[in-house]
């Protein structure tokens, strides 16, 4: 273990002896290369660390942190390199996966089997409107490098938010009234079969446009964009 890696903190050196293992099984890099690659990571840890920034924070998981090196053109694009639309839809599929679920589950253990707020039209206009609020909100408040206006004042971005969360309560609350004959409760099993379908629409969106991250995609880009603008 190197004087640098003993400098590291428990969960840093946990991610580096992760990153190196992940790195050596998937690639064809020497171990030179493999060294190299370590040490630099190391040294931005090192150097990160100090402001309160975990290996998470700037590189996700070791997989994440692998395929950046490994392949750079696929993870080059950052937060604003996408569309809204494609950020949104998968933002979107994430939530109607986490419904689906929720909604199946329940149904299956409630006695009334035709619970208002489970109906598919509600849980379909919920993640969509929830996937583009949030998708939206995201993108107001992160720093755009490429922005020509400077970033919007501290009191501004707090009343986008506030107006996000009153649009998202509102709208989750109106469409969970929609009477039964426009908005029918499906069967607990139907349910589940849609959030698995829906399982393999966000995973195709991701492999076709290199979205990577966690559960929310957008979560991920946004912290990576918000530290990258802290460094300059």
């Amino acid at each position: 273990m190197s004087e640098q890696k003993r400098e590291l903190t428990k969960k840093n050196q946990d991610f580096i002896f992760q990153f190196k293992k992940l790195l050596a099984q998937n690639s064809k890099l020497t171990g030179e290369q493999i060294e190299g690659i370590v040490t630099e990571v190391e040294n931005n840890l090192l150097e990160t660390q100090g402001k309160g920034q975990t290996a998470a924070q700037i590189y996700g998981t070791p997989t994440m942190a692998v395929q950046q090196h490994l392949d750079p053109k696929r993870t080059a694009k950052k937060l604003f390199d996408y569309k809204f639309s494609t950020l949104a839809l998968d933002t979107s599929l994430a939530i109607f996966m986490l419904f689906a679920v929720v909604f199946g589950l329940t149904l299956f253990f409630s006695k009334n089997a035709s619970n208002q707020g489970a109906g598919i039209v509600s849980l379909l206009l919920i993640a969509a409107l929830g996937g583009s609020i949030y998708t939206g909100v995201v993108l107001k408040l992160t720093p755009n490098p490429k922005a020509k206006d400077k970033q919007e004042p501290t009191s501004r971005r707090w009343v986008y938010l506030l107006m996000a969360v009153v649009a998202w309560l509102g709208g989750f609350l109106i469409l969970g009234m929609l009477p039964q004959v426009i908005n029918p409760t499906l069967p607990p099993v139907v349910y589940i079969i849609l959030g698995a379908a829906a399982f393999g629409v966000f995973r195709w969106n991701r492999k076709k446009y290199g979205l990577t991250g966690g559960f929310f995609a957008i979560s991920q880009l946004s912290q990576q964009a918000r530290l990258e603008a802290s460094k300059k």
